[in-house]
């Protein structure tokens, strides 16, 4: 939870810093976001493979095996995200006329994105080295990992943007230059744990393709999914004006913080089930997947009520603008309390994910979203305001309960010994 709140806030602080940049920097950094958003979905994919792998191997006792995995799944990303890279740095004239940038930004909006997407592939050095340690339950120097690349980041931008003064190129040199740092870091840490082997920078693991289709493919749909629903939500409001649109968007960026601890209890579920798994100690996934999710409930009451008490406060310190800050506050009280469910809802589709369900996962978020879309277009038809649309996402959270059940009947499955003492994963699915 620390280290996503870090990246959270390391992003927050990157886009107000090109704020202050002045001229087209934070222009081009909007313009870019659906591309980079793809990009993450992909490096979280692969992040998130690595951990399962890595906390199955501890689970086993074969701590040798997760460096080796970690290289392998990092040779794939190299070879796979060159081609990708290389297909968005020659489409970038295209991606200017899709996204109707204006002429005088055209050229520094190609460059922008061809060294950009370059300097992330380095990305995935300090992801996997985070991913390695945490699977294996070493969180703290995990966290020491991500904060080392991080920090340098929003540094590296700070100075180079705002004393150096060379503009949006100091996005993509901070990125390269954090991620060395990143990877640095991890590998000086992996050293000193029992984790590190040598000989892992020259062995190849197949099964981690394995690991990236059942584990890392539903999960960058998921991301993806998201991406998608936000613009739907956007169409929805656009008919009530700006105000409602620029409202939702304040507010999305508090929920987006709201639902880390959900998620990030989910994962650490997730890595102790994975564990457990690798040791063959199958009769406790259960037990397992139930605390996490009463811990989840427990959170969330607190943090609905929260939400619900504060909403208005929060959209006045956000926004000057009392329209705004109106549709922000009227957003955030009206699903406030379903805030109870979203929480375990949120742990137990991120457990499906990272234990190989994360197809059923993936089905369980398209009806959620095309329930909202679909209802809220209905609704909001017959009452044409934004309030009616508040209504009809706080209603289809109610709904969201069936998604725990849902996951405890997967994990009861789950928890049935496979043939031969083999990591169940086909079955699952």
């Amino acid at each position: 939870m620390a280290a996503e709140a870090v990246e959270f806030l390391v992003f927050l602080g990157i886009v107000a810093i090109m704020g202050l940049m002045g001229g087209t920097a934070l222009y081009l950094r909007a313009l870019y976001q659906p591309i980079d958003y793809v990009l993450i979905a992909l490096s979280v994919a692969f992040a998130v493979s690595n951990q399962v792998s890595a906390a199955i191997s501890r689970g086993m006792g074969r701590e040798q095996d997760v460096l080796a995995a970690a290289v392998s799944i990092a040779r794939v990303w190299l070879c796979g995200g060159l081609v990708v890279c290389t297909a968005l740095a020659f489409s970038a004239p295209a991606m200017a006329d899709l996204l109707r940038i204006e002429p005088a930004a055209r050229a520094d909006f190609a460059q922008f994105l061809r060294w950009t997407v370059f300097a992330g592939l380095l990305t995935i050095g300090p992801a996997l080295a985070a991913s390695s340690l945490r699977g294996a339950g070493m969180v703290r120097k995990a966290l020491a990992v991500t904060m080392s690349a991080a920090l340098t980041n929003i540094g590296g931008v700070a100075l180079l943007g705002l004393v150096f003064r060379i503009g949006i190129a100091a996005i993509p040199i901070s990125l390269a230059v954090s991620s060395l740092i990143g990877l640095a870091a991890g590998l000086l840490i992996l050293r000193r744990t029992e984790l590190w082997q040598p000989s892992a920078f020259r062995s190849w693991r197949p099964e981690v393709l394995g690991h990236l289709r059942r584990i890392g493919a539903p999960v960058a749909a998921s991301f993806l999914l998201i991406a998608l629903y936000n613009l739907a939500v956007l169409q929805v409001l656009r008919p009530f004006g700006p105000d409602p649109i620029a409202g939702f968007s304040v507010a999305l960026a508090a929920q987006n913080l709201i639902f880390l601890p959900g998620t990030m209890l989910g994962a650490a579920t997730a890595i102790v089930i994975n564990q457990q798994r690798g040791a063959g100690e199958s009769h406790l996934i259960r037990r397992t997947l139930r605390s996490g999710l009463e811990i989840a409930a427990s959170l969330y009451l607190v943090v609905a009520v929260g939400v619900w008490l504060l909403g208005g406060v929060y959209a006045d310190v956000m926004n000057s603008n009392a329209a705004i800050a109106h549709h922000t506050a009227a957003y955030l009280t009206t699903i406030g309390l379903t805030y109870v469910v979203q929480g375990p809802v949120l742990a137990a589709l991120t457990v499906m994910e990272h234990t190989g369900g994360g197809f059923l996962a993936i089905v369980l978020n398209i009806i959620y979203f095309a329930l909202i879309v679909v209802t809220a277009h209905v609704v909001t038809s017959f009452v044409p305001s934004a309030a009616a649309f508040y209504n009809t996402v706080a209603w289809c959270n109610l709904i969201g309960v069936t998604v725990p059940i849902v996951a405890i009947r997967y994990i009861r499955k789950l928890s049935r010994p496979a043939p031969s003492g083999r990591i169940r994963f086909a079955e699952a699915d």
